[in-house]
This record gives structure tokens, C-alpha cells and sequence, in this order.
């Protein structure tokens, strides 16, 4: 009965989906879905933030909870161990769920946006807020955006799976997903769909705005219908910025760009060295979790995301800072604690997020860059002011660094700019936010060319920086092959080929020669032969073999045009054999084939 019902439900969602198709088209099913995706994408960031929240709730009270001295160090004592718990609890939820597969970095996300891989697991919904909520809730060091995006992109892919979404559109679909991810947890539906564009869907059109800014504004209502108090901004609103502290801005940016290429370079190595010298899962959780335990002991205020610390840096709260470290009082001056938790916020954050994530838990980068850039901004505007040569707005550097150390990392200059400016409520820092993701941007790639999530692709070659080759990577050669070659036989005469040529029954310049198999055993260009063929007599007297020369190299079917087009070039020529499966000769490719095939693809991507 279950089934038939299940069944009855289909055939008529498939069929309202049909009919709205002839009768709005294509572009409006995908407009209707995009609110559908931007609605859920909200619940589901509510549902993690309900997680964490609860779970955060649970450790202050253990943390508070009454009873004699004996009694409270033990209760104390499990509270600086709950990320450990948090991190295990979360590897168990990874495993059992998601299985060995189970991706907790955006980087495979965007290799499979990529290579337009849109199949995402159901399961996905759901197991990213289970396995964030407990790492992070219980006082790991991570953010929640990562999973939030994953999430969003799995509504987005299973809602164009199930309703037979044709495989391009399912693409902005996902993108609809990842706008509403971001614009839920930050209230900040601009930076949500930049943020789809420039680091996930870079290939997309204007056009595929429309729909991710309507998921992305449809997030933003019901996340704040969910909860009533997120129209409020995490920031108050800054005061006006100051025309001669330009010169200051930039060096600040310049300053974040250098810490955003330590944070790259600190996730990148901590990370492999953690998999290389631990390759044993359970170990690695004891082991990471341990050290976690340990560095958030010394420095409890880079526990969970860290949001209300960028708030007492923001603020000028040094207080809030001082007191958030207890071990170190017995140091005995207050400026002393305070340097040091604010060294750790912008060098330790990092250590500590990589342990959180690579040890067994869950959690993006994402908070974790945005924390280390307000310590940033707050540290370079301090030290500046004690100089006295200038007095900085100190709040204001610190979203300076904010934007300057996320843009580095993120490699999304406008995300970093507009998601700053609504985090604020306002727009007055505008133009220092601009200055300083452009400069962090440019000085950034000077040292570190990619950005955290494409750096491991990158180095492994399964993904490329350049556009034009990006497209062609991702499109096989069997789909550009000519197979219309009449072939040629080792021992044929050369006046074969003649007789061939004065036939007219072809015009091609290039000639296989295949055994009686079928495979290929040289190649006959015809511009090479022609100054044999002006003396006859000395012609008809050569072989096939005689003229056919060895090829430069033999392409796969299962090769893409980029390798194509590489080895084009190399060698020199216009076309390049092919070979099957099987090993047998399956026809040419061409420059021109691979030009034609190119303009076609450039024309679908900037179709919506």
C-alpha cells in the first residue's frame, strides 16, 4: 500500500511538473523550484543552527553545573573534553552514514560542479547537519558554512534528480542551493549567490543569477521567520571611514593577504601530515582530538565558531578578551593575556579548525577565516594606533581584515566585500572593503595561486586554472571523433591512392593505415606525398608502406579535448588518431572539431 501510494504521488508531481513545463517552459519550473530550494536550504541551516545551539547550551551547563568542589573539577573536566566527544561522535555519524566516500571540504564538490557531475546523494540532506551540529555544538573549533553548502547543493541536486531536471539546469539548481545555504546563516543574500558564482559555478552566465536570487532572498525570509532575531546584524553599524587612512587600509589588506596564505598553507600541510603519520582513523581522533582538547584549554575563545569574539575585537571588549583565557592569569598583566589570545586567534585558529575537521569531525574554514581576519584588522589597527602616528578606527580594520583575510583564502573578492557589508547592516565601508579584497586578492596570488579548496585539486591535476581549458577538460574525445577515413592497407600501391584521390570519392588529407584487424599501423598525409606523386614512375613503384609515417601519438576515447588539444599543439598537426577500448583504430579528431565542439559548449553554459 506504502509503495502504491508512494507511486500515485510520483506520477502526479511528475505530471503537475509536465504540465507547468508546457505551459511556463523550462526557465519557469526552474524559477518555481528556486523557491522551493531557497525555503529548504533555510530550514535546513535552521535546523543546524538549533543543533549547535542546543548543543553549546548543554556544554555551559555542564560546564556551570552546581555541586561540591570535588564534583565540579569532574564536571569541569568533561566540559574541555567535549570536542573530543563532539569530533567522535561526528567520525561515527560520518561512517555510518555517509560512508568512506563521505566529503566534509567543498573541494569535491567543486571538482564534480566541474566535470558537471550533478548526482549528490539523498542522504546528504541530512547527515552534514547531524555530523556538523555535534562536532561544532560540542566545542569544536570549525565552521558551520561548509556543511550549510553541501546541504544546499544536495536539495538542489535531488530535487532536479527526482523531477527528471535536465542535467545542466540541475547545475544552477545546486547553485539555487549553495546561494540559500549562505544566505541563511549569514543574512546575507548577495553574498550568497557571489559566493555560488565565484567559487562554485564560475562558468554561468548573468542570466543564472535569477534564479539563485531568488533561493538566496527566499532563505533570507524564512531563516528570519525561524528566527525572529536574525534581521539583526552581527556588527553594529560602523561609523563613516576616514579619506587619510586609505594608505593604512591597503597595508592591512596586504597584512591579511600574508595570514590568508599562512592559513592555505597551514591547512593544506597540518592536514596531509595528520592522514601521513596517523593513517589509523581511530588513532587519529584520540590523537587530534587530544591536542584539540589541549589548545582550547589554554585558549578556550577558539571554541565553536567564535562569532562573539569577533564581537569583543569589534567592539574594543579587551576585557571579555583577557577573561576568556583563565590559565594564563597567573602571567599577572592584563596586556600579556591579551597579546597572546590574540596571536592565538590569528595564528592557533587555523591549528585548531584543521584538528577539528581532519581529526574525524565536520566544519568548513569559512568562520574560522573570518575570525582569523577580525583578530587581523583588530591586531594591525592596535599596534598602529600605539605608534601614534595615526588614530585608526580600530572597528573599522577590523572588517577590513575580515574581508582581506577571507578574500585570500576564498579567492571571492566580491563575496568578501558584500558579505562584510550586509553582516554589518550597511554600506558605509564600502569602498576600504574594496580596496581590501583587491589587494588581498592581488598580493595573495602572489605567493599562493589557488585558492583553500582548489589547492589540493589543482596540485593533483583534476582541475585547471584556465577557463578555456576547464571546458574542454570536461568533454571526452569520443564525442568529436570523425570516423568517415577510407583506410589503407600496408602493401596497397601507392597508385591505390591515387586512383583513390582521382575518384573524388573522398577530399581528406589524411589516410589510416590499418591491418586486417582494424588497427592502426601508420598515417598517410596526403601534402607529404604530393612531391612523390609529381614524378609517376617513381611513384607507382612505392607502397603504402613507404609512405605512411609512425603517429606521434594515439589518443583513448575516454581522453578529454584539453589532452586533445594539448598534444595538437605539441606535435604540431591537425589531426590526432583514436583509438577504442579495444585497442582499435576508431577515427580522427581535428582542430576544427574540437573549435566546434568548444563554441558549442561556450554557447550552453551562457544559455540559462
Amino acid at each position: 500500500m506504502k509503495r502504491f501510494f508512494f507511486h500515485f504521488r510520483r506520477y502526479w508531481l511528475q505530471r503537475t511538473i509536465i504540465l507547468f513545463r508546457n505551459r511556463f517552459g523550462e526557465r519557469g519550473v526552474i524559477i518555481a523550484l528556486s523557491f522551493f530550494i531557497g525555503a529548504s536550504g533555510a530550514v535546513a541551516a535552521a535546523l543546524l543552527k538549533l543543533l549547535v545551539s542546543s548543543l553549546e547550551k548543554f556544554c555551559q551547563w555542564i560546564f556551570s553545573h552546581p555541586g561540591d568542589s570535588l564534583e565540579r573539577i569532574g564536571w569541569t573536566a568533561f566540559f574541555f573534553l567535549t570536542p573530543l566527544v563532539g569530533i567522535a561522535l561526528s567520525y561515527l555519524v560520518q561512517r555510518f552514514f555517509g560512508g568512506v566516500r563521505y566529503a566534509k571540504s567543498l573541494s569535491p564538490l567543486i571538482l564534480a560542479l566541474h566535470l558537471h557531475k550533478t548526482s549528490i546523494p539523498f542522504k546528504e540532506i541530512w547527515n552534514h547537519i547531524l555530523s556538523a551540529g555535534l562536532a561544532v555544538g560540542f566545542g569544536g573549533s570549525a565552521g558551520l558554512e561548509a556543511p550549510s553548502v553541501l546541504t544546499g547543493a544536495a536539495i538542489g541536486a535531488n530535487t532536479g534528480s527526482r523531477l527528471h531536471i535536465d542535467k545542466k539546469q540541475r547545475l544552477l539548481l545546486i547553485g539555487c542551493g549553495t546561494a540559500a545555504a549562505i544566505s541563511a546563516i549569514f543574512n546575507s543574500p548577495v553574498g550568497g549567490v557571489l559566493f555560488a558564482v565565484e567559487v562554485l559555478l564560475p562558468e554561468f552566465s548573468v542570466g543564472a543569477l535569477i534564479p539563485m536570487l531568488i533561493s538566496s532572498g527566499v532563505a533570507a525570509v524564512v531563516y528570519r521567520i525561524i528566527f525572529s532575531k536574525s534581521g539583526e546584524h552581527m556588527l553594529a553599524l560602523t561609523p563613516d571611514w576616514r579619506t587619510n587612512a586609505v594608505f593604512f587600509y591597503i597595508l592591512c589588506a596586504i597584512f591579511s593577504a600574508v595570514i590568508g596564505v599562512y592559513v592555505i598553507r597551514v591547512a593544506y600541510q597540518l592536514g596531509a601530515a595528520l592522514k601521513h603519520k596517523i593513517p589509523n582513523s581511530r588513532l587519529r581522533i584520540f590523537a587530534g582530538g587530544s591536542a584539540l582538547c589541549v589548545i582550547l584549554l589554554i585558549f578556550p575563545s577558539l571554541r565553536g565558531q567564535g562569532y562573539q569574539h569577533i564581537v569583543n575585537v569589534f567592539e574594543g571588549n579587551l576585557a571579555a578578551l583577557k577573561n576568556s583565557a583563565p590559565l594564563l592569569h597567573f602571567l599577572g598583566n592584563d596586556g600579556l593575556i591579551i597579546t597572546l589570545v590574540i596571536v592565538a586567534g590569528i595564528l592557533i585558529k587555523v591549528i585548531a579548525s584543521v584538528l577539528t575537521v581532519e581529526s574525524g569531525g565536520d566544519g568548513g574554514i569559512f568562520a574560522p577565516s573570518m575570525f582569523i581576519g577580525a583578530f587581523t584588522g583588530f591586531a594591525f589597527a592596535r599596534i598602529v594606533n600605539l605608534t601614534g602616528i595615526i588614530e585608526l578606527q580600530e572597528a573599522n580594520f577590523v572588517l577590513a581584515g575580515m574581508c582581506g583575510v577571507f578574500t585570500a583564502v576564498m579567492r571571492a573578492p566580491l563575496t568578501g566585500v558584500f558579505l562584510i557589508a550586509e553582516v554589518t547592516g550597511g554600506y558605509v565601508l564600502l569602498v576600504p572593503l574594496m580596496i581590501s579584497s583587491a589587494v588581498a586578492w592581488f598580493v595573495a596570488r602572489l605567493f599562493e595561486p589557488e585558492s583553500i579548496y582548489r589547492k589540493a585539486l589543482i596540485e593533483n591535476k583534476l582541475l585547471v586554472g584556465d577557463r578555456d581549458h576547464a571546458m574542454l577538460q570536461r568533454m571526452p574525445v569520443r564525442l568529436s571523433i570523425d570516423k568517415e577515413y577510407p583506410s589503407l592497407r600496408v602493401n596497397d600501391r601507392a597508385s591505390d591512392l591515387a586512383e583513390l584521390l582521382e575518384s573524388k570519392s573522398t577530399t581528406r588529407d589524411i589516410y589510416p593505415v590499418l591491418d586486417e584487424h582494424g588497427y592502426l599501423q601508420g598515417v598517410v598525409h596526403l601534402d607529404k606525398t604530393l612531391t612523390a606523386m609529381l614524378n609517376p614512375q617513381f611513384f607507382n613503384t612505392l607502397l603504402i608502406f613507404d609512405l605512411m609515417v609512425p603517429p606521434r601519438i594515439i589518443l583513448s576515447t575516454d581522453d578529454d579535448l584539453a589532452w586533445a588539444m594539448t598534444n595538437i599543439e605539441r606535435y604540431g598537426v591537425s589531426h590526432l588518431p583514436v583509438r577504442d577500448q579495444n585497442g582499435k583504430f576508431a577515427g580522427f579528431i581535428s582542430k576544427s572539431s574540437i573549435f566546434s565542439r568548444y563554441r558549442q559548449s561556450v554557447r550552453d553554459s551562457d544559455s540559462f
